[in-house]
């Protein structure tokens, strides 16, 4: 992969994704105080709602979350037509609330490296900038999937927060 950013703005003014060789940025604007959408990412039962793409779900009993530094992280997206699992388990490396957080991930069975998501709330007219930034500890990664996984999963949240 090269090291050019490849940059994709979306359909909604402010939004877009981002990927060089080995980390991935995506900015999403919700209109939703940056609580709420911090809480989204931080609440067990608010995560198992949105996490996973199109067509994955992440059942409530998989999602561990001990927000706090040192804490444990974990879901397990499972796809809806074969029940394939697709576990991840992190480490919170830095908590900061309403503000943000980053997760550390180890190696597993769909991984070979380690990585790191780290996700910032701020404070937009009517509503909320997040940025996700994950970076993998190899010196290229193939975004292709995760950029479409990422944008079906934020759409979730989106959703969710608009109730």
């Amino acid at each position: 992969m090269s090291t050019e950013p490849n940059s994709t703005e979306t359909a909604r003014p402010g939004e877009s994704a981002e990927a060089t060789a080995n980390t991935l940025t995506m900015t999403r604007i919700f209109k939703a105080p940056r609580e709420l959408v911090f809480a989204a990412w931080i609440d067990p039962d608010q995560l198992a709602q949105w996490w996973g793409p199109d067509h994955l779900h992440t059942p409530r009993e998989t999602v561990v979350v001990e927000p706090r530094v040192g804490g444990a992280w974990a879901a397990t997206m499972v796809m809806d037509d074969n029940g394939m699992e697709f576990p991840s388990t992190g480490t919170f490396a830095r908590f900061d609330p309403p503000n943000g957080f980053e997760l550390r991930h180890e190696p597993n069975q769909f991984f070979a490296f380690s990585a790191s998501v780290a996700v910032t709330f701020e404070d937009v007219d009517g509503g909320t900038r997040m940025t996700m930034v994950q970076h993998f500890d190899t010196e290229s990664f193939d975004f292709g999937d995760s950029i479409l996984g990422w944008g079906t999963q934020l759409e979730k949240l989106r959703r969710l927060l608009a109730v």
